[in-house]
Parts: C-alpha cells; structure tokens; sequence
C-alpha cells in the first residue's frame, strides 16, 4: 500500500492516517533541515483525480503571524516526495483532519521537538490562507 512516494502512482491512494503521516515525516527528518530555517509549513495540493490530496513537507527562512507570504521563503522542501491520500468529505473538511493530525504529531511525533525548535509551524492549501498550527509567540 502506497502512502508516499517520489512519483504518484495511478489507484495507489489510500485513506490519511496518523501512522502513515508520521512515518513520513519521520523520513524527511532523518536528515538535518538548513540551519536558517525559522518556519515549517505544509502545503496542501487537491490532485486532478477526484478526491485526492497530496501534502508537502516545507521549510522556510522567514515565519511572520501577520504575513503569510513567509510560507513561500522556501530553503527546503520535500520536493515530490508528497503524502498522497484520499478524503472523500471535502477539501474543508480534508483541511481539519490533515491539522487535528499534525497537531497530535506536534504532540507526541518522534520528531515534535525538531519542528518546535521553530518559530512557527503552518498549514494550507497552496491557493488558499494558512492555518498557524504552533507559534512559539504564543
């Protein structure tokens, strides 16, 4: 069963889960991020087969609360390496399950403490606002 890969594969998508979702961010932090890096965010993409989502690992040089143009200062990303899954309740719903996810990943994730060494940790569709999921601000 496929749940990421660097290329997609066609009928190889599988619901999200929590086990999935950390495995992969468990790999794509195997390796040490840039040492300027002040944010993390995870872009969200709908794919052109119906009821699929692709999400993307990215690390930035900038983290602003009141601008969210610092989600595209992008030093690193998992490039093609993307979480693919599918959800068939709607990209706003499919948005909630990906956030209430990486919150519990920030809670008890193998590398929560690597992501909250950041300024601030985001999520969002690509064309669409963020949703700022940690802060140390806050």
């Amino acid at each position: 069963m496929l749940f990421w890969k660097n290329k997609k594969e066609e009928n190889s998508f599988a619901e999200f889960t929590y086990e999935k979702f950390s495995t992969w961010i468990n790999e794509i932090l195997k390796n040490p991020l840039p040492e300027n890096v002040k944010g993390i965010n995870f872009n969200l993409y709908e794919e052109e087969q119906q009821n699929t989502f692709g999400l993307q690992f990215v690390a930035t040089s900038s983290f602003d609360l009141n601008d969210d143009d610092w989600a595209c200062d992008e030093i690193f990303s998992s490039n093609e390496n993307l979480y693919y899954f599918t959800n068939e309740n709607g990209w706003e719903q499919t948005l909630k399950e990906v956030e209430k996810n990486v919150k519990v990943y920030l809670e008890k994730g193998n590398c929560s403490s690597v992501l909250k060494k950041y300024d601030g940790i985001g999520l969002g569709f690509v064309d669409g606002d963020l949703l700022i999921l940690y802060s140390k601000e806050n």
